[in-house]
C-alpha cells in the first residue's frame, strides 16, 4: 500500500499537478508577450502596406525589404528547419513522436520566425506557433526540472501544447478537447489531468498579465444577443454544406500545390521561394490589405456588419486560400487555425448573404450565418467538430445559437466525410513525417519486457500510457489477470517500427523500468515506401 502511495505521487501528482502547472504559467507567459509582439509587427506592416499604398513610388524599395525578411526567414529555418510550417502538425508529430527537436531552438525559433512573417503580412496566424511553443515550454520544463523522468515527457508536452492553443485563442474548453479530438484522439486519464492544469495555470497567467498590463486577451470581440429561429435552421444546413465542400477543395488544393512544390519547382533553391511567396504577398497586398495577414480583420469586418461585394469575397477566398498554402507548403512559419476561420467566414457570409437578397432570411441573423461558417469550416477542415462547437461558444458568443452552430458542424463534418479524403491536418503530419524518415532504415521490432516495481506504467492501464509511435502491446502475460491495471511481474509483447532500436528500447524502459538480464529483442528490415500515421 505505501509503494502504491508513493508511486502515485511521484508518477501521477508530480507530472500532472506541479510540472503541468509550471508549464501552463511558462507557456502563458510566453504566448502573451508573443501575442504583444505579434499585434505590434502587424499593426506596423498594416501601416507600411498602407504607406505604400498611398504612394506607389514606394513600392519597388518595399519589395525590396520584403526579399530582406523572406532571407531572414530562411535563415533561421535553416538553423531551426523543426519551426517550419504550422505549428500544430509540427506539435503533435513531436508529441506522437515521429519527430525530434531541440526545445530551445523550436521555442525561440517559432517566436521570431512567426514575427518575420506577421511583419512581411504572409496570411498566416499565430495559433500554430503558440501551440508549437507551448509543446516546446514542456519539453523544457521535463528537461530542467525532471531531467530523470522520461515517461512524463508526452504529458507534459501534451499539455503545454494545448495551453498554448488556449493561450493564443482565449478558449481554455476547447484547449482541453484539443488534445483528445486533435492531437491523441483518444481519451486518457493522465492526459486529462495534464492538459487541465496546464491549460486552467496559462489561461490564469494570461489574463493576469493581460489585467496588469491593460492588454486585452480576448481573440474575438463579439456578443450576439439574436437567437435564430428553428425555422431558419435549414440555412445553416445549406452554410455547412458549403463549408463542407470549401473545405474539400482547400485539402485538395493543398496537396496540388504540394506536389508543384516538391516536383515542378524542386530545383529551385529554397531561399527562392521563401523570397519569392514573400515578395508575391506584397505585391497582392499593395492591392489591397484582405489579401494580407492571418484574416483576423476580414472576420472583425464581417462581424461587425461590414459588406463586400460578393465577387470581391470571392477573390479573397481564392487567394488567400493559393498564397496560404504556398506559403505553408513551404515551410514558412505561422498557423491555419485563424485563416481557416476567415475563409469560413467568408463562406457563411456568401451563403447567408444569398438568403438575405432573396428574402428568406433576416438581415439581422446573417451575422450569425458567419459564425456558423466559421466554425462548420473548422470542423470539416481538420475534422475536429466538437472543438469547433466548443470553440464558437467560448470565442464566438455561439452559445445562445448552439443549435444552428452544431447543425452547420454536422453537415459540414459529414460531407467531407463523404467524400473519404484524408483530412489537412494529416496530409501535414503525414508529409512531416515522410520529411523526417527520408534516408532513415527502419526496422519492425518484436520485445517481451517486464513492468518492474515502482515504474511509471505501475498500476495504471495500457489505455492510460502513451507509448512509442506505432506501438502495439501485442499481448499482456498478467501476474493478476482479474485486475485491468498493470502490476509489477506483467510482461508485455511489444511491436513497433523503429529507426533507432537503441533509443525505442530506452523509451521503453523509462516507462516501464530497467530491465534486469538481457532483453529479448527482434528486428525485421522492413521498407518505408508504405508508411501511415498510426492512430497513436
Amino acid at each position: 500500500m505505501i509503494n502504491k502511495h508513493i508511486n502515485n505521487l511521484k508518477n501521477i501528482l508530480i507530472p500532472c499537478l506541479v510540472l503541468s502547472c509550471l508549464t501552463g504559467i511558462f507557456t502563458g507567459g510566453l504566448i502573451f508577450a508573443f501575442k504583444v509582439a505579434a499585434s505590434k509587427v502587424i499593426s506596423l506592416s498594416a501601416s507600411l502596406y498602407s504607406a505604400v499604398r498611398e504612394a506607389p513610388i514606394l513600392l519597388a524599395p518595399f519589395l525590396l525589404g520584403l526579399a530582406l525578411l523572406g532571407t531572414i526567414s530562411f535563415l533561421i529555418l535553416k538553423v531551426a528547419p523543426e519551426c517550419k510550417g504550422g505549428g500544430i502538425p509540427t506539435a503533435i508529430t513531436i508529441i506522437r513522436g515521429f519527430v525530434s527537436f531541440k526545445w530551445i531552438y523550436s521555442a525561440f525559433g517559432v517566436f521570431t520566425s512567426a514575427l518575420v512573417t506577421f511583419f512581411g503580412g504572409v496570411p498566416l496566424g499565430n495559433e500554430g506557433p503558440s501551440v508549437q511553443m507551448g509543446c516546446a515550454v514542456g519539453r523544457g520544463t521535463v528537461s530542467i526540472f525532471a531531467r530523470n523522468n522520461k515517461a512524463w515527457d508526452k504529458y507534459i508536452m501534451t499539455g503545454g501544447a494545448c495551453a498554448g492553443f488556449a493561450a493564443a485563442t482565449g478558449a481554455p474548453l476547447s484547449g482541453f478537447l484539443f488534445a483528445i479530438e486533435e492531437i491523441h484522439r483518444r481519451f486518457s486519464p493522465l492526459v486529462f489531468m495534464s492538459v487541465t492544469v496546464a491549460t486552467i495555470s496559462s489561461t490564469v497567467t494570461m489574463n493576469a498579465l493581460g489585467t496588469l498590463f491593460g492588454v486585452n486577451t480576448s481573440l474575438f470581440h463579439l456578443h450576439i444577443e439574436d437567437i435564430l429561429p428553428v425555422k431558419y435552421l435549414p440555412v445553416a444546413i445549406v452554410v455547412g454544406i458549403a463549408c463542407g465542400v470549401i473545405a474539400l477543395i482547400f485539402t485538395k488544393l493543398y496537396t496540388l500545390i504540394n506536389k508543384f512544390i516538391n516536383n515542378t519547382l524542386k530545383k529551385w533553391p529554397y531561399i527562392v521561394k521563401i523570397v519569392s511567396i514573400f515578395v508575391i504577398v506584397g505585391i497582392f497586398g499593395f492591392f489591397a490589405s484582405e489579401f494580407t495577414s492571418s484574416g483576423h480583420a476580414i472576420v472583425d469586418e464581417l462581424l461587425e456588419g461590414h459588406r463586400f461585394a460578393p465577387y470581391m469575397l470571392l477573390l479573397f477566398l481564392f487567394v488567400r486560400a493559393i498564397l496560404l498554402l504556398f506559403a505553408n507548403n513551404a515551410g514558412i512559419t505561422g498557423g491555419l487555425f485563424v485563416p481557416s476561420l476567415a475563409f469560413g467566414a467568408i463562406v457563411g457570409d456568401l451563403t447567408g448573404g444569398a438568403f438575405v437578397h432573396f428574402g428568406l432570411l433576416p438581415e439581422e441573423f446573417r451575422v450569425i450565418m458567419i459564425v456558423v461558417g466559421m466554425a462548420s469550416f473548422l470542423a470539416a477542415y481538420s475534422r475536429i467538430p466538437l472543438i469547433a462547437i466548443t470553440f464558437s461558444v467560448e470565442a464566438l458568443s455561439g452559445l445562445s445559437n448552439i443549435l444552428p452552430i452544431a447543425v452547420g458542424c454536422a453537415f459540414a463534418y459529414i460531407a467531407v466525410e463523404l467524400a473519404g479524403i484524408t483530412d489537412i491536418s494529416d496530409v501535414i503530419i503525414e508529409n512531416k513525417i515522410k520529411t523526417a524518415s527520408e534516408g532513415k532504415t527502419f526496422f519492425i521490432a518484436d520485445v517481451h519486457m517486464t513492468v518492474m516495481d515502482r515504474s511509471f506504467v505501475a498500476g495504471k492501464e495500457i489505455r492510460d500510457i502513451l507509448w512509442l509511435p506505432t506501438c502495439n502491446v501485442a499481448s499482456v502475460n498478467k501476474a493478476d489477470p482479474h485486475s485491468s491495471h498493470l502490476h509489477p511481474g506483467d510482461v508485455l509483447h511489444f511491436r513497433y517500427k523503429t529507426s533507432d532500436p537503441e533509443e525505442s528500447i530506452r523509451e521503453l524502459e523509462s516507462l516501464l523500468g530497467k530491465q534486469e538480464g538481457e532483453i529479448d529483442l527482434k528486428l525485421t528490415e522492413e521498407s518505408n515506401e508504405h508508411y501511415s500515421i498510426p492512430g497513436n
